[in-house]
């Protein structure tokens, strides 16, 4: 039976040996290809640097553009690594104060009663309705006054001369004509007030809001769950307006934390910048490197990537 057994095991023994002859041309294929890919990107990454090579041109270095260094991009790196650090944590507080919000904006709606509201318009409705009527009665009383002063001076033009009334309204009349056409615009409505006074006044928010209050009630108030929910979205509104105001902060390096001005901060960013997205043909800014800037970006753009792009 033993013998038997080894027998059968070695008769099988070819059967397996060509399954995995089988079976291995496409593990190998896969692993080819892989090691293919891996190659041809790294072949692929250095004839592209070796095109922009021939591409440089060689910059000029002034107040505004200077040289990249080691030490100089060793403290630019290690600045713009701690501004991405900065920016992300006012990300995650921006994150937080945003759900503050939503949740203060949730409060606030919670507080706005729908049958508190829907009964203070109502009653706002009712109030305005009254006093436009008396609005309406206030001007219908002045037009009336004018409209008798015209018909007096229609009926007897002469006697409306002489009346100290009329003799008034033509007076501040040409009062009024002379400050405008002097371009005293104060004296011109100073005396177009006092017309309208002595034609028997004009209607104000003040004398309509007087006569309302006897005639129509006192205005409505608005109701403690619409005043919380305004005073509740007035502190979203805040809360939202710093969220922005953290995620808006600006991620470039000062000038004065690399050593540098300013301007020579921007610039030194741009050439790396424009290094790290491929130099072009058609922007002298992309190309403006010394070989030895060059070499130095190259030697370092694993780390250049994960500290200005966040990746390699």
């Amino acid at each position: 039976m033993r013998a038997f057994s080894i027998r059968r095991a070695l008769s099988l023994f070819p059967v397996a040996i060509i399954t995995l002859a089988l079976l291995a041309p496409p593990v190998q294929a896969q692993f080819g290809r892989m090691i293919r890919k891996a190659t041809e990107r790294r072949v692929e990454q250095k004839v592209d640097d070796q095109a922009n090579v021939a591409m440089l041109i060689q910059p000029t270095f002034d107040a505004t553009t200077i040289e990249i260094t080691t030490p100089r991009l060793d403290t630019y790196q290690a600045a713009m690594e701690k501004r991405r650090a900065q920016a992300a944590q006012n990300r995650a507080a921006a994150e937080a104060l945003s759900q503050r919000a939503t949740a203060t904006r949730d409060s606030a709606r919670v507080a706005d009663k729908p049958n508190e509201r829907e009964a203070y318009e109502k009653s706002t409705d009712r109030y305005g309705d009254c006093r436009h009527g008396v609005e309406h009665e206030q001007s219908a009383a002045i037009e009336k006054k004018s409209q008798a002063l015209v018909a007096q001076f229609q009926a007897n033009p002469m006697a409306a001369q002489n009346d100290p009334k009329v003799k008034e309204m033509m007076a501040l009349m040409q009062a009024m004509g002379a400050a405008q056409a002097r371009g005293d615009t104060a004296e011109a409505r100073r005396s177009m007030e006092r017309l309208q006074s002595s034609m028997g006044g004009a209607v104000d928010s003040a004398s309509v809001e007087k006569a309302a209050a006897s005639k129509c009630g006192a205005r409505p108030s608005k109701p403690a769950g619409m005043l919380r929910a305004r005073l509740l979205n007035a502190r979203a509104d805040s809360i939202e307006l710093q969220g922005r105001a953290l995620s808006g902060a600006g991620t470039g390096v000062r000038g004065a934390e690399v050593g540098m001005t300013d301007v020579q901060s921007r610039m030194f960013w741009e050439r790396i910048q424009s290094w790290l997205t491929g130099m072009r043909k058609d922007a002298p800014i992309t190309i403006t490197f010394t070989r030895a800037e060059y070499d130095l970006l190259v030697s370092r753009r694993a780390a250049l990537r994960k500290a200005f792009n966040g990746s390699e």
